[in-house]
């Protein structure tokens, strides 16, 4: 039977879902720690989806997180970046992916959230079932290093770069920076 929780609401798993996050995406156990101690029901949050194992030991399988979006604009206090999205790879291709997207979709949801966005290099195809397109670059999670929109380097955050260089050396890298290439491709749904 599948469960889910918040990271924050059931701490006995965060020693799991860092080697599961850490499986695809390598950083230090205490930067990974640190961004996960910061999940909390007002963003950012880890949503963790546990599964029965054999021995009927709930076992994690997959998360998602929703962050703040930092944009400037009229949409940012209505918008989320949904970021880590990821489901262990044992079973990845048996509809987990798809249960877990709905469950956090249903959370944005409640939250009064009404557009999502993501960033992937190699997933396009799969958010593009649940109604994504495609979109300009916003800016990162209230993790990220700089504010990007339109391929734009916002002003306001030059300001505080020594500020977000601080952070980025205790929570570790920038979403931006980990998905760097020409096949990152940005995408929004309107959660309406």
């Amino acid at each position: 039977m599948i469960s889910f929780s918040y990271i924050h609401n059931d701490s006995k798993y965060t020693e799991e879902l860092i080697k599961l996050l850490n499986s695809q995406w390598p950083r230090s156990e205490y930067s990974r720690k640190a961004s996960i101690e910061k999940s909390n029901d007002n963003l950012p949050l880890y949503l963790i989806m546990k599964l029965k194992n054999d021995d009927q030991i709930d076992e994690i399988i997959g998360c998602l997180t929703i962050s703040t979006v930092l944009n400037n604009d009229k949409d940012s206090n209505v918008s989320v970046l949904l970021e880590n999205v990821l489901i262990k790879s044992k079973y990845r291709g048996k509809g987990y992916g798809k249960v877990i997207m709905k469950e956090g979709h249903k959370i944005m949801k409640e939250k009064g959230f009404r557009i999502s966005y993501l960033s992937t290099n190699d997933q396009k195809e799969f958010y593009k079932t649940f109604g994504y397109i495609e979109c300009d670059p916003i800016s990162t999670s209230n993790f990220g290093g700089s504010s990007i929109n339109n391929g734009e380097t916002n002003e306001d955050t030059v300001d505080n770069s020594e500020k977000v260089s601080n952070l980025l050396r205790i929570f570790g890298g920038n979403s931006k920076l980990k998905k760097s290439g020409s096949d990152l491709v940005w995408m929004k749904i309107n959660l309406e």
